[in-house]
């Protein structure tokens, strides 16, 4: 059972086996944001999600849950 609680406002997928990252754009597709977003100030360091996973990966973690929420903001999406 995942620790977090999240609102209504989110998606999530979860699987009895890893999930793949076309399983996870569909449902998480900040994970493969390119770029930080403009609202982030010169100081943010960009660290691609996806480059994150992927080193997990390599040591040996696979994803089984992945959620994300819904901004309330629309130009933050």
């Amino acid at each position: 059972m995942l620790a977090s609680r999240f609102s209504r406002n989110h998606h999530a997928i979860r699987s009895e086996s890893p999930l793949t990252d076309e399983q996870i754009r569909a449902v998480c597709p900040s994970i493969f944001a390119e770029e930080k977003h403009q609202s982030r100030s010169t100081r943010y360091t960009y660290i691609p999600t996806i480059e994150v996973l992927n080193g997990l990966r390599k040591e040996g973690f696979s994803p089984f849950h992945a959620c994300q929420t819904r901004t309330r903001d629309d130009g933050k999406a």
